[in-house]
C-alpha cells in the first residue's frame, strides 16, 4: 500500500505542472490518502468475483435488508434497462485503472448485448446516453475500437431522434399503460447530453449539439427552481410546447427535493459547460451545488429525499452523496475553486465510513443506496449506479479516472 501512496503523489505533483495551483496544494495537504486508494483493490477484486458470478446478467440493486441484516447480492436482469450502463461502466473503470488484458476482455464481452438492444429496440429512451456512453464510447475510449465507436453513434443518433423541437427537450420515456408521456422530460436527461455532444464533434453534424444545448437550457428553464433545487420531471404541451407543470416519479411529492436528482443536476449541468462552455450552465451548477450543500448534513448520508414531512419515510441514498460528489469534483476543475474539492472529499470520506461494505463476500460497495422509494424496491440498500459514481469519483479524486463523459477524451 505504501508504493502506491508514493506513486499517487508523484502522479499529483505532474499534474501541479499544468493544472491550477490552489487544486494541486488541496490535494497534496490530504496526508491521509491511504482511505481513498485502499478502495481501488477491493472494487476491483469484487468486481472480478462478480463478473463470474453474474455470467450474462446484470445488477441492478441490492436485495432488501431483512431482520435488520443488510444484503450481500445484488438484483440481477437481462439488459433490458438504464442500469445495465452501470455494470458497463464498472467493468471499463476497472480495466483502465489495472489496464489488465483480462479485465479489458471481461468489458467488451458485454459489447454485443448492447447491439442486441439498439437492434431490437428493448426499452430504449432518453437513458441511451448513459448506456451507450458507459459501454461503447467507454469501450472506444479505451481500445480504439471502430465497432464501439460506430455503436455509440448509433446510440447518439436513437438519442437524437427522442428530440422534439416543439418544446426543445429530449423526450424522456415512452408512453405505457394510457399515460400520455409526449411532454416530460425529466433532470437526469442531463447527464444523457455528453453522448449528444461527442457525436457532434466526431461527425461534425451540429444537429446532435444543438439538440443537447436546447434541452439543457429548456432545463434550466423549467427543472431548475430560484433556489438552485430542481424538479424530478417536468411536462410541456407536446403540440404547443407550452408549460403544464412539474411532476415527480422519484421523489415524495412534485415540490420536493429528491437528493439524486440534485446530483444529477450539479453533474448534468457541469458537464454542458464543459462541452459549450456556456456561463449559464456554470452557474446553474454551481447554484445547484450549493442548494446541495445546504440541504444535507455534514455527518450523514444524504436522505432520499431532502425536503420530507414528518411523517414520510425517511431511508439514506448513498448515490446521492457519489453522483453529488463526482459533479462536485468536475466543478473544481471547471472554477479552479478549491471549496468544491473540499465538499466531494468530504463527502466521499463519509461514504468510505458509513457505507463502503467491506465484507469479503459482499457484491456492492455502496451500502444505503435507494433506487425507488416511491416505489419500494431497492430500499437502503446496493445501487449499481452507486457503485459506479462512488468508483469513479475515488478515481477522480487519485487523478486516475478515464473520462467518459467530457470533451477531452476521443
Amino acid at each position: 500500500m505504501y508504493v502506491y501512496l508514493v506513486r499517487t503523489r508523484l502522479y499529483q505533483m505532474e499534474q501541479h505542472r499544468t493544472k491550477n495551483r490552489r487544486v494541486f496544494i488541496l490535494t497534496a495537504a490530504n496526508i491521509d490518502l491511504e482511505q481513498f486508494t485502499a478502495v481501488l483493490p477491493v472494487a476491483t477484486t469484487r468486481i472480478r468475483v462478480n463478473y463470474a458470478t453474474f455470467n450474462s446478467a446484470f445488477p441492478a440493486y441490492g436485495h432488501p435488508v431483512h431482520d435488520g441484516n443488510p444484503p450481500l447480492t445484488y438484483h440481477l436482469t437481462p439488459n433490458k434497462n438504464w442500469l445495465a450502463a452501470f455494470w458497463a461502466g464498472l467493468l471499463w473503470l476497472t480495466a483502465a485503472h489495472t489496464d489488465d488484458l483480462d479485465d479489458i476482455a471481461r468489458a467488451q464481452a458485454l459489447l454485443p448485448s448492447f447491439t442486441q438492444r439498439l437492434d431490437q429496440n428493448i426499452r430504449l429512451n432518453h437513458d441511451l446516453g448513459f448506456l451507450f456512453t458507459l459501454s461503447a464510447r467507454a469501450q472506444w475510449i479505451k481500445t480504439g475500437d471502430r465497432d464501439a465507436k460506430a455503436l455509440a453513434l448509433r446510440g447518439a443518433q436513437a438519442l437524437l431522434d427522442r428530440f422534439r423541437p416543439v418544446g426543445g427537450f429530449i423526450q424522456a420515456w415512452d408512453d405505457e399503460a394510457g399515460r400520455d408521456e409526449r411532454g416530460r422530460f425529466i433532470i437526469d436527461c442531463m447527464m444523457n447530453l455528453p453522448l449528444l455532444y461527442w457525436a457532434g464533434r466526431e461527425t461534425g453534424d451540429t444537429r446532435y449539439i444543438e439538440a443537447a444545448t436546447t434541452h439543457a437550457h429548456t432545463s434550466l428553464r423549467y427543472l431548475l427552481r430560484d433556489d438552485g433545487s430542481n424538479y424530478h420531471t417536468y411536462y410541456l404541451s407536446p403540440d404547443t410546447g407550452a408549460p403544464i407543470g412539474p411532476k415527480t416519479h422519484q421523489g415524495y411529492a412534485d415540490d420536493s427535493l429528491w437528493a439524486r436528482g440534485q446530483g444529477w443536476a450539479i453533474y448534468g449541468f457541469v458537464m454542458a459547460y464543459e462541452w459549450t462552455q456556456k456561463e449559464a450552465f456554470l452557474q446553474a451548477a454551481q447554484s445547484a451545488a450549493a442548494c446541495y450543500m445546504a440541504e444535507v448534513a455534514p455527518d450523514a448520508i444524504a436522505p432520499w429525499d431532502f425536503r420530507l414531512p414528518d411523517d414520510a419515510p425517511t431511508y439514506p441514498d448513498s448515490s446521492a452523496d457519489a453522483i453529488a460528489a463526482g459533479g462536485l469534483l468536475r466543478l473544481a476543475k471547471a472554477t479552479h475553486d478549491d471549496t468544491y474539492h473540499q465538499q466531494a472529499e468530504a463527502r466521499l470520506r463519509l461514504l468510505i465510513e458509513r457505507a463502503l461494505d467491506t465484507r469479503d463476500d459482499a457484491q456492492g460497495l455502496l451500502r444505503h443506496g435507494s433506487q425507488h422509494v416511491p416505489h419500494n424496491y431497492g430500499v437502503d440498500t446496493y445501487t449499481i449506479f452507486g457503485d459506479y459514481f462512488f468508483l469513479e469519483a475515488i478515481m477522480n479524486f487519485l487523478n486516475v479516472a478515464p473520462d467518459f463523459w467530457g470533451s477531452q477524451a476521443k
